[in-house]
């Protein structure tokens, strides 16, 4: 600051003097200057304008010399509290070499967070989808409204298939004694009266019995008779009940198997089944029956032929469409 001061009052004291020397000029010659006058002043002005060119040169010169100065003397300091305060640089350039991995991880992270997103979105879209259809498909299964149904179960058939084969039974003389002979013997290796066979078939509705089962069945006072009628338990629910005509295949030759009667429909989705099976049988022909002896020139084949025959059973079945529903 001192040093700025002294400066100004140099300049000033410089500037001053410039005139007065011009005044001792012009008084030394008179009123007219002459030519020697006139250049000993302009000698004198140069004199003067170099001595303010130079100091100000000089200050300015001062001036960045200072201020570089300044500038060292701030990056020592600078550099000495960083020296006193004990950080490594080489522990600043792993903190932040850690902290930049660090947020590539986050980043990373980030782009995985938006990834699972979108595919849950996607997988969103697609179990709505598969609960749309699943209600639908519940929908279909419970309506109790629905004419015609698809149903499956197993039949109980009061005639078995029969098996026929030719067997060699010992002969024996009058007195029961074997005489090394045989006779061709006709026999059913499938014997019996019920046999149980898989059903699939539909269920067409005829009348429905929904509002009679559902409705209220206790005793009724009609004039001084007291009718009763029988007492159904009442479940929490209704239940669908209908009676209809079924039809259906079973075994595994479908086209020669099939099962016609009327069928009751009772909880929704279960059904019973009366009625006939009309189905293609191998039987003995005319003339031959179980146990009977043949000629030895005979055989299986000559004695037996297909016919249709209509045998009852009984069925029960449950609705396929409730079973899919099960499944799912």
């Amino acid at each position: 600051m001192m040093r700025h001061t002294l400066f100004l009052i140099t300049l000033a004291a410089l500037l001053l003097a410039a005139p007065a020397a011009r005044a001792q000029v012009e008084v030394s010659t008179g009123d007219t200057l002459t030519e020697g006058g006139i250049g000993h002043w302009i000698d004198t002005l140069r004199i003067h304008d170099t001595v303010v060119i130079r100091v100000v040169d000089s200050t300015m010169l001062r001036n960045v010399e200072q201020r570089e100065a300044l500038m060292a003397e701030k990056e020592r300091f600078y550099k000495e509290i960083f020296n006193k305060s004990g950080v490594d640089q080489n522990k600043l350039e792993d903190e932040r070499d850690r902290y930049r991995r660090r947020v590539d991880s986050l980043q990373a992270l980030v782009h995985a967070a938006e990834l699972e997103n979108v595919r849950k979105e996607e997988a969103n879209k697609y179990l709505e989808q598969r609960a749309r259809e699943a209600e639908a498909r519940v929908a279909d299964a419970t309506n109790k409204k629905k004419k015609v149904r698809p149903i499956q179960g197993i039949a109980m058939r009061f005639y078995r298939t029969p098996n026929w084969e030719v067997r060699l039974q010992p002969r024996t003389n009058a007195s029961g004694q074997y005489d090394g002979t045989y006779d061709k013997t006709v026999r059913n290796r499938n014997a019996g009266n019920i046999e149980f066979d898989f059903v699939t078939g539909a269920s067409v509705m005829l009348w429905d019995l929904t509002p009679y089962f559902n409705k209220d069945h206790s005793s009724k006072q009609i004039g001084e008779t007291n009718l009763r009628t029988p007492e159904l338990k009442k479940f929490d629910q209704d239940f669908a009940y209908d009676l209809g005509i079924y039809v259906g295949f079973g075994g595994s030759n479908l086209f020669k198997n099939f099962y016609v009667g009327p069928s009751f429909r009772f909880v929704d989705f279960f059904y019973f089944t009366a009625g006939v099976n009309i189905a293609e049988y191998e039987v003995l022909v005319s003339g031959y029956e179980d146990g009977d002896i043949i000629d030895n020139a005979l055989d299986i084949g000559a004695i037996t032929a297909k016919a249709w025959l209509l045998k009852p059973f009984l069925a029960l079945s449950i609705d396929l469409d409730f079973l899919s529903y099960i499944k799912k």
